[in-house]
């Protein structure tokens, strides 16, 4: 059966292809009969494209579920690990006549040579090299056409068969396994981007670059480059046309001629057309510092067009972009790099992604729930670590909700290469891919070690000329990822000062981390500074861990269990073992729950437990870096933010979209107005992000029993002023005269923060131990799960018109305690859960007879099998 041809969309001259898979052996060995009409592919299995070859037989059922128990450690690795063809068949009846046409690849791993009837096209290199190749008078008219690709994976050219993980560049590096995810069988070969087909007239255009330039925030300066290519025997004249919205500006050029058989790069400036001088521009902001009313950034759009002597488009590119400027400086804080987004200095918040998923199945909208995720956790910044994702989807929804992007390229600690030819390839189709997404802030050469260990060597170089041959300074170059170039010991001392290191990777408590920068690792001290990696182990929720955990470990974890290389604790990197998840420190996160909340009495109990843990250390890391704010405190991004598999260390929300406590606990330190109680000095500050000052706002705070009585003499209020990105001091609590806690019991710390309008713009919660980090009292609150009402929902449309928001009002009706440890889940008719879905809060307390608004979005399909809100406190 022939493979059909699929319009992109309906005003598109692209058309995708079906394709299918087969290892390169037996009767498929010889490339011009397999690239050739007429192959026998029945026994041939359908590949996903953009996508994997382990994952396209674990999409058919033809593997176990990996992401359960042990099963991919169990995989024949040999199965995947060598050569795999890709191939197609299709009749051209369906694309225009009398047009060039153009087969692109966008990106495969690792190595691709392309045919088409028995011709071959050429050669790919490297995960981020793209192959544009004119096919027209290769194809086939009303005759079957054939393509094949022949994928080679990592460690099988024969001229560079390294170890994966430091070897390989540029590639997925973490497919060979890392301490947060296994071996991926193939290591993650395959087509890993998009393919199509084309067509356009005699002039075709390629990456369309659109730079901004703010002499001041008032006024922008475009200039668009563009390079016009011209397959064709004849020289072609004609012009460019540009549309520009929002703003409605159209641009005409100067007649344009490409001569026969070349390229030309044209370049629109605003001294030539005054209409690239845009006033008064839409800029594009980090998250919580501007942007449009629904909490989305302002983006603009630009349709180029080639029109030959006034005629339709010979070819049509729309792309994407924002006006903003990026700026960073060391001295205004002598050492610590202080980061600049329109003049304005910006408190960096956010988290590192490893890989999207562990068998790259991310794809397209699959990004908007979880860079919507980081979006409501007020984080305003994503590290593409190692440079593991390459989709341009990603880009987009960090430019949609305003999350920065710190783009590493694909090097660890000193780093190591297949090629230098190869890796500048990649390097230079990599700042072309995505040079306009206003979202990157950051290039970073290297993970934790300079190129090579050398920031001026062959490959530093290399980068740098990328970057400066093919965009105009629009960005920050970091040599390494946590210190600067010139001290070898990673420390923030001399010349090496504007970055504070990397780690510790395991759980402190809240006084720890507003006290020691250091946080017992060696290469962080005296300085917070702008630090690149954090992180502690983060638990998920019971529904979770009985998705991907057979029913043999549902017990409590204990210290013994996880001293094991093999066990299915370890095979889900919750293990001593610094190669299975040993820096995040599972024994200490262990004790430390059975010591703070009492020793867990079932696997149930220890993941309710667990998330109280969550909260608590998540808030006070991002809470000590806003109390040091503009001392040396400049940026902390955690590690890590999301789930690329299934596992209890370095996510905030987990592999299946359920939200864990660390999620709420960031969320909450990370909101742009917030107030905060500092654990070590009993401080009350507020912390305003914002670039505007708020004035006259009034700082509240009020001290429970945890039965939810107030303890009225503990209770403080003071308006103060605050500037814009500063912060302020409102008062101290629990001082030392005669204000002290008694040493019993928990208590309950609730802060509030109020405008001068009586507008509540931040409340914080607070649970703290008579004794410190004693907890096992709240075991002995009454249960309360009777006591909370819930109204019914009130419904309405998101601004976008897709989701749903639920708004209920949940009262604790007791008058005998409070309900603590809220976990807000929404189920289907089922009692199943329903993800993804947004909540605004979780894991929170209500005194007694107060109230609560919460809020839930979801996609209405979701609801389509019936829906409750389901409310289990801490004291069920």
């Amino acid at each position: 059966m022939l493979c059909a041809l699929k319009q992109t969309d309906a005003q598109s001259q692209s058309y995708i292809l079906k394709w299918k898979l087969a290892p390169q052996e037996g009767a498929f060995t010889d490339a011009a009969k397999v690239s050739s009409p007429g192959l026998n592919t029945n026994s041939w299995m359908s590949a996903i494209v953009p996508g994997t070859v382990f994952y396209a037989y674990v999409a058919v059922g033809q593997e176990q579920n990996p992401d359960y128990g042990d099963n991919i450690y169990h995989v024949d690795q040999a199965k995947y690990n060598r050569p795999f063809w890709y191939r197609t068949e299709f009749t051209p009846s369906r694309l225009p006549h009398g047009k060039r046409l153009w087969l692109k690849f966008n990106g495969i791993n690792k190595r691709a040579e392309i045919y088409i009837n028995g011709y071959h096209l050429g050669t790919l290199k490297g995960l981020m090299q793209r192959g544009i190749y004119d096919v027209t008078d290769k194809l086939l008219t009303d005759k079957p056409n054939a393509i094949a690709v022949l994928i080679v994976p990592p460690r099988h050219d024969p001229e560079h068969n390294h170890p994966l993980a430091n070897w390989e560049s540029p590639t997925y590096l973490s497919s060979g396994s890392w301490d947060w995810m296994p071996a991926v069988p193939g290591l993650n070969s395959g087509i890993t981007d998009t393919v199509t087909l084309s067509a356009t007239g005699p002039i075709s255009m390629e990456d369309p670059y659109i730079h901004t330039n703010l002499p001041n925030l008032h006024t922008a300066h475009l200039t668009v480059d563009v390079k016009l290519n011209n397959a064709g025997s004849e020289p072609i004249t004609g012009v460019l046309k540009l549309r520009i919205n929002p703003g409605n500006i159209n641009i005409v050029s100067k007649s344009i001629t490409i001569a026969a058989n070349s390229s030309r790069v044209i370049k629109l400036t605003s001294k030539e057309y005054v209409q690239l001088e845009v006033k008064n521009p839409k800029l594009w902001w980090p998250n919580g510092y501007g942007g449009k009313a629904d909490g989305t950034q302002q983006l603009y759009t630009t349709n180029i067009q080639f029109a030959v002597n006034g005629s339709e488009a010979s070819d049509v590119v729309i792309k994407q972009f924002g006006i903003r400027k990026i700026a960073s400086d060391t001295t205004i804080l002598n050492g610590p790099m202080r980061l600049y987004v329109n003049d304005v200095p910006i408190l960096v918040k956010g988290g590192n992604w490893g890989m999207s998923d562990y068998m790259l199945k991310v794809r397209g909208k699959d990004y908007d729930t979880r860079l919507r995720f980081h979006k409501e956790m007020n984080f305003n910044m994503i590290r593409n670590w190692t440079g593991e994702v390459t989709d341009e989807a990603f880009y987009q929804y960090c430019d949609k909700y305003g999350i920065m992007v710190w783009d590493d390229f694909w090097l660890n600690n000193l780093g190591g290469i297949d090629s230098l030819e190869m890796f500048k390839a990649n390097a230079i189709e990599k700042v072309k891919k995505f040079r306009n997404h206003p979202s990157i802030v950051i290039w970073c050469g290297a993970n934790e070690g300079v190129p090579e260990g050398n920031s001026n060597g062959r490959l530093s170089n290399a980068i740098k000329e990328a970057i400066a041959e093919n965009e105009q300074d629009t960005r920050i170059y970091l040599p390494r990822s946590n210190a600067g170039v010139t001290n070898p010991n990673f420390s923030i001392h001399g010349g090496s000062k504007n970055l504070s290191g990397s780690g510790i990777w395991g759980n402190v408590d809240p006084k720890t981390y507003f006290t020691d920068p250091h946080n017992s690792y060696l290469f962080s001290a005296n300085s917070y500074g702008m630090r690149s990696e954090l992180g502690a182990a983060t638990f998920v929720n019971i529904e979770s861990f009985k998705k991907f955990m057979p029913k043999d470990y549902w017990v409590p974890p204990t210290t013994d269990a996880v001293n094991s290389k093999t066990n299915m604790w370890a095979r889900h990197f919750f293990s001593t073992d610094p190669a299975l998840g040993g820096g995040a420190e599972p024994v200490r996160y262990i004790n430390d729950i059975n010591q703070r909340y009492g020793t867990a009495t079932s696997i149930e109990d220890f993941c309710r437990k667990a998330q109280l843990l969550n909260v608590e250390t998540t808030k006070a890391m991002y809470e000590a870096w806003n109390d040091h704010m503009w001392k040396d405190a400049t940026g902390l991004l955690m590690w890590m933010s999301q789930s690329a598999y299934p596992t209890m260390i370095w996510q905030t929300y987990d592999y299946y979209y359920d939200l864990t406590g660390a999620y709420f606990g960031v969320k909450a330190a990370c909101e742009p107005i917030h107030i905060q109680w500092n654990a070590a000095t009993n401080s009350v500050k507020v912390i305003n992000n914002k670039n505007y000052a708020i004035n006259n706002v009034t700082a509240q705070a009020e001290v429970y029993a945890s039965n939810g009585k107030i303890m009225s003499a503990y209770n403080l209020k003071k308006t103060l002023n605050v500037n814009a990105t500063d912060i302020k001091e409102a008062f101290v609590i629990f001082d030392d005269a005669g204000k002290k806690l008694p040493p019993a019991g928990v208590y309950y710390l609730k802060l509030k923060l109020y405008s001068k309008s009586g507008t509540l713009l931040s409340e914080n919660f607070y649970w703290i131990g008579g004794t410190y980090l004693n907890y096992q009292e709240l075991n002995k609150l009454p249960s309360v799960s009777s006591s909370l009402q819930v109204s019914s929902p009130v419904i309405k449309v998101t601004n976008n018109g897709v989701n749903k928001v639920l708004t209920y009002t949940i009262t604790n009706s007791s008058k005998q305690t409070a309900a603590f440890g809220i976990r807000a889940q929404l189920l289907n008719g089922k009692g199943e859960q329903i993800l993804p879905a947004i909540f605004n809060d979780s894991y929170f307390a209500l005194m007694r007879g107060e109230k609560k608004t919460l809020q839930v979005e979801v996609d209405p399909k979701a609801l389509s099998h019936g829906y409750k809100l389901a409310l289990v406190p801490y004291n069920k």
